[in-house]
């Protein structure tokens, strides 16, 4: 017969035990090693996370609630919160030709005035602009709105002369006459080659007519000395996960294409059970980067994001982490740079289309934040991604000659290095898991003794439009490694960087 001591003292040892289990499991659990070959850099001219924004804050939009000033000045104070680097902006003939691209160009229209004014924010901000070369081919290189869109013609003996005259035209205006060089790209259209958005010439294919246009362009513009003043970047190969076309590109139009681009959606490759997030995009980047390799030249991921199961999915907090997936598998292959479709929902000028791919009445909700001409709740208010998209755009770097470091990820951590510029260094670490981990980074070169840390936890995000990033919310000392603990699909990013 056991003695009351011992009947107590049972109870006791068993919870001792599970608490010690539970501990250890939890608290002083062996942390992942994760590694920064901080003296091996993987990209010397590392051009930063972007977006797809297109340059609509000052148009005239006929019977839909206008941008207010307020509106439009919440919009650059988020773009200067982020630090954006790049802005890939929408721009076709029509805003200079109206109807017809035979008309006399008038570089005073509506549209291109109010162009004018998001360029002059633009280069105050110190946003590079990848301008578009029209956006539908062959569509806009015989544009007549005039004629019905099944009448309407190419003329490929000269509708490629007159619109590589549009192009350079154009650079020179904005280029030259309005100093706009912060203009530093030109994207040959949009998707030219993967589907059909015009009348393909007799006697041409899709990619042979693409090649005459864009020769004819880059012709033009050395003939008038404009051509170093921007990098021509294609073929802009889109919606497929095979780089379609970028192969051949590099066979026929090596001497026109200074970067090379291409982009999928939704991050996996085609066949059986593909994989999602940060190993789709990989594969995904591979296979492009795999078919240019033998011409030296920088490659970009010119557009990304997620489609399936719907748009809610981009509504969602996790968002902010498949996104900081995708720019990891960007950043870890070798991208230049990312740009995400896009940075801020909008509305299209005149547009009143709503369709499947997200556009209401005009507006399109792709993006990190609301649109203020939309009709929804909460109208100024970003999503829950957004603040993990704005650390890494302004924390990575993108200027002054930024770097990109080799680093080792592992388990379901991920991990990017980069240098901003000369002094400075970020390490940005994401966790795939449902599940907070621990973690060590190792440095093969020790670093600056303490890391600024700004952590996106998608569990604890609270959007608001007065909070337009997070802040720091710890120190944390390196030298040759970091410890630390990150919460289940958070998004870390440590750096030597200022707020």
């Amino acid at each position: 017969m056991r003695s009351k001591t011992g009947l107590l003292l049972f109870p006791m040892l068993t919870l001792l035990t599970v608490f010690y289990s539970s501990f250890t499991n939890r608290n002083w659990q062996k942390p992942v090693q994760l590694f920064v070959y901080n003296d091996s850099i993987l990209s010397d001219h590392f051009l930063g996370v972007n977006g797809v924004y297109h340059g609509f804050a000052y148009m005239e939009d006929p019977d839909v609630k206008p941008m207010s000033d307020e509106d439009r000045e919440l919009e650059f104070s988020r773009v200067k919160a982020m630090d954006l680097k790049i802005a890939r902006t929408w721009y076709r003939p029509d805003w200079a030709c109206g109807t017809n691209l035979y008309n006399d160009f008038d570089w005073e229209s509506k549209r291109m005035k109010a162009f004018y004014q998001w360029l002059d924010k633009m280069k105050m901000l110190k946003v590079d602009v990848a301008l578009q070369a029209g956006w539908w081919f062959t569509r806009d290189t015989y544009m007549n709105t005039k004629i019905p869109a099944d009448k309407a013609k190419p003329d490929p003996t000269k509708d490629p002369a007159r619109y590589a005259q549009w192009v350079n035209e154009s650079l020179y205006q904005l280029i030259k006459v309005r100093g706009y060089t912060n203009i530093k790209y030109l994207v040959l259209f949009t998707e030219p080659l993967n589907y059909r958005s015009g009348i393909i010439p007799e006697n041409f294919s899709e990619p042979a007519y693409y090649d005459k246009v864009c020769t004819e362009i880059d012709n033009q513009l050395k003939i008038s000395n404009l051509r170093s003043s921007v990098k021509l970047v294609g073929p802009n190969s889109g919606s497929t996960d095979t780089a379609a076309y970028v192969g051949w590109a590099v066979g026929h139009m090596n001497d026109v294409i200074d970067i090379y681009s291409w982009h999928s959606y939704n991050g996996k490759q085609s066949g059986t059970n593909p994989p999602l997030e940060y190993d789709g995009w990989k594969q995904i980047v591979e296979v492009g980067k795999e078919k240019i390799k033998q011409t030296g030249k920088p490659f970009w991921i010119d557009e990304y994001g997620a489609s399936k199961p719907d748009e809610s999915v981009r509504f969602k907090a996790d968002y902010g982490n498949y996104l900081a997936q995708c720019v990891a598998a960007f950043v870890n292959s070798g991208a230049q740079t990312s740009l995400l479709w896009i940075l801020f929902d909008q509305k299209y000028p005149s547009s009143k289309v709503t369709n499947k791919d997200s556009f209401y009445k005009g507006v399109q909700r792709w993006g990190l934040t609301k649109s203020p001409q939309d009709s929804i709740s909460n109208p100024k208010d970003p999503y829950p991604s957004w603040y993990a998209f704005s650390l890494m755009s302004k924390y990575l770097g993108g200027r002054a000659g930024s770097k990109t470091f080799k680093t080792l990820g592992n388990d379901s951590l991920y991990i990017v290095a980069t240098q901003p510029n000369e002094n400075e260094i970020s390490v940005m670490v994401v966790n795939s898991a449902h599940t907070a981990q621990q973690f060590q980074i190792g440095f093969s070169k020790q670093i600056n003794p303490v890391l600024n840390r700004a952590l996106f936890d998608p569990a604890n995000i609270t959007p608001s439009q007065e909070k337009l990033m997070l802040s720091f919310d710890k120190k944390r000392k390196a030298g040759k490694n970091i410890s630390d603990q990150i919460p289940a699909r958070g998004v870390a990013i440590y750096t030597t960087l200022k707020n």
